[in-house]
């Protein structure tokens, strides 16, 4: 039902973690705008040890409302293998005390949901929360498109979620946290957050990446570090006789074995993300041998990966749709089995579950274990404590402030308690009812009624609860483990940095060239003159700009 951070796509590919991971990153992944002074005057980039932000974050108070049964190690989330038999009320009272109408904007991926006044889901959260909050529920795919009008026009609402990498493509991002959203310093500081059990529950390192222009200016969805995972169709494969791949070469076998147009079935949709790390490209920046920065994109291991994807695209082996436009909603395309391998977020796994289970039992979505193009040691490339973020609206007063914040704690309750389960399944008996196991299962109008709005509000710990889909919190917990022991090695490690503005500009030009070639508009020579556009356009200064975060931090 919860999709954490990264669990939809919209179009990022190789470039997506250079400037669409997230708001702000350790190692640089993010290209957001931000002052040198605070003010939100500059887009000259700033960057800061995490430790040096602990004044402004909220002192962490653990909440434990159910002990996890499988373990998460090296950042992987821990599983729970079965639904609590009692849940606990981890938020007493009603947040909002004046019953006055919340506003909030949050994307979703998935059917729009009827609206305040005819959904009882939603009455029976904002029963709990003490006044009705009215979603300005937006397709998740047209999110970025229509958040831009919106700061434009600084008519935001009280609440407004905003995914990572659509603030990447946002160039005065700083500048417009600064005008539009309050600072939340003064209310969640230090032991200040107490007054908000379940927001002082969520990571230290999360709140890190709430941080803009020395101010804490939102609520983070903590995730587990881990951007992408690489899909398969198992009940397709299995009747089909193949086996996921270890190499780009089974990578290549998978293409010609699994393709075939007349039966409306292809191989892939996109997993140019994926075939990178597999060639070991960096996620970002890494040094060379001198010691020198140097970017993914100018690395030969990226120029291969370039190469080994448009040969997937030239053979016939990805969908005609993704061909056309690499912008396209893949998921249908791979729950209906026209698509066989894709990438995605790693919350899209229960979400398709979901969908899917209902209507064909046998469905069966896998994640593959990371690999190398080899088959030797793989790496992975680890994504950042937080990519969705919950800004409040500036000037409300503090009253207004202190009720707004008293939502984003009830929405940030994590598994085990009454808020959760209200948030992300409605009420027993008329949204859901129980499996013998003690899982909640969806009703038909909890299929009509509840969807992803309140959980985008806040997040909560990361946590592996869908115990209703036999195997999954088994399988993803596996994955992640053995993911989050490959992670790649980042020079930037525990250090948050803004960077100028300009850099997120260079990232559309680059990716439509690179879209061009995997079709075969543009051959593969013509990267390197991509890659000196960018350099020249902006990506040596980028690099100036990094080399001096690690020597001003002593690496």
């Amino acid at each position: 039902m919860i999709a954490p951070a990264g669990g939809s796509t919209s179009r990022r590919t190789f470039l997506s973690l250079l400037g669409a991971g997230a708001a702000v990153a350790t190692g640089g992944t993010a290209l957001t705008a931000c002052s040198n002074d605070g003010s939100g005057s500059s887009t000259s980039g700033r960057a800061e040890t995490e430790d040096k932000l602990s004044a402004l974050l909220p002192a962490y108070i653990a909440y434990e409302a159910v002990k996890p049964d499988l373990p998460g190690s090296n950042g992987a989330s821990p599983g729970f293998t079965a639904y609590p038999a009692e849940l606990k009320r981890a938020v007493p009272d009603k947040a909002v005390t004046s019953g006055k109408e919340v506003s909030a904007m949050t994307p979703l991926w998935g059917p729009l949901p009827p609206g305040l006044g005819n959904n009882s889901y939603f009455d029976a959260n904002n029963e709990r929360i003490g006044a009705p909050v009215r979603f300005n529920v937006v397709n998740g795919n047209e999110y970025g498109d229509k958040l831009g009008p919106v700061l434009a026009a600084g008519n935001v609402p009280e609440l407004l979620c905003i995914p990572g990498w659509e603030i990447s493509g946002q160039t005065r991002f700083g500048q417009a946290a600064d005008k539009l959203f309050e600072d939340l310093t003064p209310y969640l500081a230090g032991d200040k957050a107490a007054a908000y059990p379940m927001l002082a529950n969520l990571p230290t390192r999360a709140w890190a990446y709430g941080v803009w222009n020395s101010q804490l200016k939102a609520v983070p969805f903590p995730g587990n570090g881990l951007p992408w995972a690489l899909y398969y169709r198992k009940d397709l494969f299995t009747k089909l006789g193949a086996e996921p791949p270890k190499t780009t070469a089974d990578v290549l076998a998978l293409g010609k074995e699994l393709t075939d147009a007349k039966a409306g079935r292809w191989a892939f949709g996109s997993i140019i993300d994926e075939m990178a790390r597999a060639f070991r490209a960096p996620a970002n920046w890494r040094k060379d041998s001198s010691g020198k920065l140097v970017h993914k994109i100018e690395t030969p291991e990226f120029e291969e990966a370039v190469a080994f994807t448009r040969t997937l695209f030239q053979s016939g082996y990805v969908h005609p749709t993704v061909v056309g436009n690499a912008a396209a909603d893949q998921k249908p395309l791979f729950e209906g089995g026209q698509i066989l391998v894709y990438q995605d977020g790693p919350g899209s796994w229960a979400e398709a579950l979901q969908r899917q289970l209902p209507l064909n039992p046998a469905f069966d979505m896998q994640a593959v274990m990371p690999f190398a193009h080899d088959g030797g040691e793989a790496i992975v490339w680890a994504g950042d404590p937080a990519g969705i973020f919950t800004f409040v609206k500036k000037g409300l007063g503090q009253e207004r402030i202190k009720e707004l914040l008293g939502v984003l704690n009830y929405t940030a309750a994590p598994f085990g308690t009454e808020e959760y389960q209200l948030a992300a399944y409605g009420e027993e008996g008329k949204h859901y009812t129980k499996e013998s196991s003690g899982a909640p299962k969806l009703t038909a109008l909890g299929t009509k009624e509840v969807a992803n709005t309140y959980i985008f509000l806040g997040g909560r710990p990361d946590a592996i609860t869908q115990s209703q889909y036999p195997g999954y919190v088994e399988a993803m917990n596996t994955w992640q483990n053995e993911s989050c022991k490959r992670f790649d090695k980042n020079p930037f490690e525990g250090i948050r940095v803004e960077a100028p503005s300009k850099l997120a500009g260079l990232n559309q030009p680059f990716d439509d060239k690179l879209q061009d070639i995997f079709r075969g508009r543009r051959p593969v020579s013509e990267l390197k003159a991509a890659v000196e556009a960018w350099r020249s356009g902006g990506g040596d200064e980028g690099r100036d700009f990094y080399a001096k975060v690690l020597s001003d931090n002593g690496r």
